[in-house]
């Protein structure tokens, strides 16, 4: 009894160390148990590090004492702390070695395979990887095994121009993935849909056949996103055929079954639409009436410009400045009045709530302001104009940005569903692009002192941490001749950062950005958003040095649109009007199609643009959603400049 119980000890102490799982019905005449608590010994002094030592302990240990499986593992374990040091080669060597006598368990010959193609591939041979890669048998690896299989052989298909096998890894990596947000959050579904894309019409619905037994959501939202494509190309009898399937065989996921549904629904009831009628709504009374006022100038100038035959009618509702009677609103206007266009969301409060009415019935949706929703709630029927959170963090994950700034950065986020969106798209850009996050610290809504999540940031929260260091420091100062200037710490700020992203407005800007400097750290690259084009924080760069943000090229308006909006309106347009009427302005660009009786003709060709321009900015289409092409900015004594140099631009604010 007692043998059984220390074997099964000595397994789950290996199991729990390694990640590998040798626990099978023959495990115990594989190996023996002093040979399973040696090994565990070893592998929890490579987990702690221990590299070195592991190794050494590995190789005192005698072959000629052990069993043909025994010898693979042990050759299996030095080359993987090879593969840790970076000595591929070598790796390999052990690799090899162990793959001879690795034959009476699937399992670790599965999990050899799998080490000697990751070591290939770091050594640049695609094709000795790809082989070794396909031989192994994936039901023998663990969940952890089963993800790291998947994205290396779909690195080796897709580099390896295997377009179908790189499109198969990818959906064996997400079959186990049980939610849309889960799938659309990852950055290699991305991936996937390029791939998938780039296949015939044949070869992506057999891969689809393929997987059906797999049951998997990602495979059922393919095929809906593939019965979507073929209806708007006007295929639908086949789009039929495929939203049955799914149907039929993904009915377990209900966010499948609600889009499709939903999908059924929108075709069936809110087809109808009426080209010249596009809904406006905007908050007319109450506190927020001012901004709708000036927002219907923009718009209204928009019209003059471009409506000289006074075909199309701007049709206004009032939301009284509240999401929920903003949201009816929008959908009276596509109910009753067929408007072809929603333009609305001038504030960020309200801009959700009518803009997910609007993706309820199919409609468009331009928005005066920011949504925060993540990514995978947006597509093609949605255009922000202030520039969206994945067009802000798409400028500063940018290939320009980052060689200039570097590869290290932190987030200092509100804690609110507008923090949220902000940090979600930060991580995957992040991820993406290959930048190392170094800190992610929340700070609270309606804050009036931001000393804490600065300090958290800049290490100097945790003293025990440091607590050498501070009392060294606490002596050194103790020395120093009497001062007038009480000294506010002793610890100097860990800058662990190349920049730092604060998504902060400009009242939250202005709090923040003194924090730093009571703590001594200046001359940090801080960035922000948008609204950091602002005359408080104008007012004030001169105390702060030089403040990074990301915003639109206002110099793009022409001097004729502004000398226009004077005459109309006896005073210069500001940011609202400028996005109001590049609002209506890009309205009316999507509406340039003579024959347009349905919402889907009009979702099929805004398909078909992959750009849109404004005066404030354009648009391109990227991943099924609409980006805005920002710039990075500097803020420096009152002045906005670009950080590189791009046309002549200079702008006081």
């Amino acid at each position: 009894m007692r043998k059984y119980l220390l074997l099964l000890i000595v397994g789950l102490i290996f199991w729990g160390c390694s990640g590998i799982s040798l626990i099978d019905k023959r495990s115990d005449q594989l190996y023996s148990p002093n040979f399973l608590l040696k090994i565990g010994s070893i592998k929890n002094q490579y987990k702690l590090g221990l590299l070195d030592q592991a190794l050494s302990e590995l190789k005192d240990i005698q072959e000629e004492t052990l069993s043909d499986s025994e010898k693979a593992l042990r050759r299996n374990l030095i080359g993987v702390i090879l593969f840790s040091k970076k000595n591929y080669e070598q790796a390999i060597f052990n690799f090899d070695l162990a793959l001879s006598s690795s034959e009476a368990d699937d399992t670790l010959t599965s999990q050899i395979l799998l080490n000697q193609a990751r070591s290939y591939y770091k050594l640049g041979f695609l094709e000795k990887a790809f082989d070794g890669l396909s031989k192994v048998d994936p039901d023998k690896l663990t969940e952890k095994e089963l993800g790291k299989h998947s994205i290396l052989m779909f690195k080796l298909s897709h580099e390896l121009g295997k377009g179908q096998e790189a499109v198969m890894a990818l959906l064996r990596y997400f079959e186990n993935k049980s939610q849309l947000s889960d799938l659309k959050s990852n950055p290699y579904f991305e991936f996937l849909l390029k791939n998938f894309q780039k296949l015939d019409e044949g070869q992506r619905l057999s891969i689809l056949e393929d997987f059906t037994t797999k049951q998997s959501l990602v495979v059922g939202y393919l095929g809906y996103l593939e019965a979507e494509k073929l209806y708007y190309k006007n295929e639908k009898s086949g789009a039929t055929d495929i939203l049955n399937w799914v149907t039929k065989h993904f009915y377990k996921h209900s966010e499948i079954e609600l889009l499709v549904n939903n999908f059924k629904f929108r075709v069936d009831n809110y087809a109808k639409v009426e080209r010249f009628n596009i809904g406006v709504v905007l908050p007319l009374t109450g506190k927020k009436a001012e901004f709708g006022k000036r927002a219907l100038m923009g718009l209204d100038s928009a019209l003059r410009l471009n409506n000289p035959n006074g075909k199309f009618n701007i049709i206004v509702k009032d939301s009284e400045g509240t999401g929920a009677l903003g949201s009816y609103r929008v959908k009276e206007l596509i109910e009753r009045n067929y408007a072809s266009i929603i333009i609305g969301g001038l504030f960020s409060s309200e801009a959700t709530k009518e803009y997910l009415e609007a993706r309820k019935h199919g409609a468009v949706f331009i928005s005066l302001s920011q949504i925060y929703l993540p990514k995978e709630q947006k597509d093609h029927l949605l255009l922000e104009v202030p520039g969206s959170v994945e067009s802000q963090l798409g400028q500063v994950f940018s290939a320009d940005f980052l060689n200039q700034f570097g590869k290290r950065a932190a987030i200092l986020y509100p804690e609110s569903e507008r923090g949220k969106a902000y940090v979600n798209e930060f991580w995957r850009k992040a991820k993406l692009a290959g930048v190392d996050i170094t800190g992610v610290i929340p700070f609270m809504k309606n804050q009036t002192d931001y000393r804490e999540p600065v300090k958290n940031l800049l290490g100097l929260k945790f003293k025990r941490e440091r607590e050498e260091e501070f009392q060294i420091l606490k002596e050194i100062y103790s020395l120093e001749e009497k001062r007038s200037a009480r000294r506010l710490q002793f610890l100097k700020p860990q800058v662990d950062f190349d920049w730092l992203f604060v998504p902060a407005f400009p009242n939250e800007a202005l709090q923040i950005i003194p924090s730093f400097g009571y703590f001594d750290a200046f001359g940090l690259n801080i960035v922000g958003g948008p609204s950091w084009r602002s005359k408080a924080l104008s007012r004030e760069s001169s105390k702060f040095g030089k403040l990074l943000f990301v915003g639109d090229n206002v110099s793009l308006p022409n001097q004729s649109y502004i000398k226009n909006f004077i005459s109309l309106y006896k005073r210069k347009p500001r940011l609202i009007e400028m996005r109001s009427f590049d609002a209506l302005k890009i309205a009316l660009s999507m509406l340039d199609i003579e024959e347009l009786e349905s919402r889907d003709e009009l979702d099929m060709y805004i398909r078909t643009k992959s750009s849109l321009k404004g005066i404030t900015g354009n648009w391109r289409l990227s991943e099924g959603v609409w980006l805005k092409d920002l710039l990075s900015l500097k803020l420096a004594k009152g002045r906005i400049e670009p950080i590189k140099a791009e046309a002549e631009y200079k702008e006081p604010l």
